[in-house]
């Protein structure tokens, strides 16, 4: 472990957090398209503590966004959060109805 970690392989290590029992079961993937270049937008996306991940990506939209809320209307303003920053023109939600899994990476 402590090789891995000084090699930088290991950058954290985690414990698996049951989203529902902190009120955060709905999960949602959100494209969000732009009319600029959104690389220097990662502070304003970090700015909204419901999306834990955010990608820039190749595509139709510029940004891939991963998002936990409570309800389906706390998704509803992430949205209009969303809006409110300079470049960004649209979103496509897609809300997950179950996970069948997710995988760690692993380092071996």
């Amino acid at each position: 472990m402590r090789k891995l970690r000084e090699q930088g392989v290991i950058r954290a290590t985690t414990v698996d957090v049951d989203a529902a029992a902190l009120d955060r079961g709905v999960l949602a993937f959100v494209l969000v398209d732009s009319t600029a270049w959104m690389g220097d937008r990662a502070e304003d996306l970090a700015a909204v503590p419901e999306i834990q991940e955010a990608h820039v990506i190749a595509g139709s939209a510029a940004v891939l966004v991963k998002v936990r809320t409570a309800t389906t209307e706390r998704l509803q303003d992430v949205l209009r959060r969303l809006y409110a920053i300079d470049g960004v023109s649209g979103t496509q939600a897609t809300v997950v109805l179950e996970t069948f899994f997710e995988r760690p990476l692993d380092a071996g």
